[in-house]
């Protein structure tokens, strides 16, 4: 992998434990053992302010 894509997925892994800690939602242990997609979906869960809604087959 290039040390350009690990900053990078190291730098978005940082952001979200960083703003989920803040929180108090998890301690930085139970993070640690996360993976990258465990803490996005988290973070979309508390942070997202937009509710998910799927998509209307009938619209473009």
């Amino acid at each position: 992998m290039s040390n350009l894509l690990k900053s990078a997925l190291e730098k978005e892994r940082s952001h979200y434990s960083e703003k989920l800690f803040q929180i108090g939602v998890y301690n930085k242990e139970v993070m640690n053992k996360m993976t990258l997609s465990e803490l996005r979906k988290e973070y979309a869960y508390f942070f997202r302010s937009i509710p998910y809604h799927q998509k209307n087959p009938y619209t473009k």
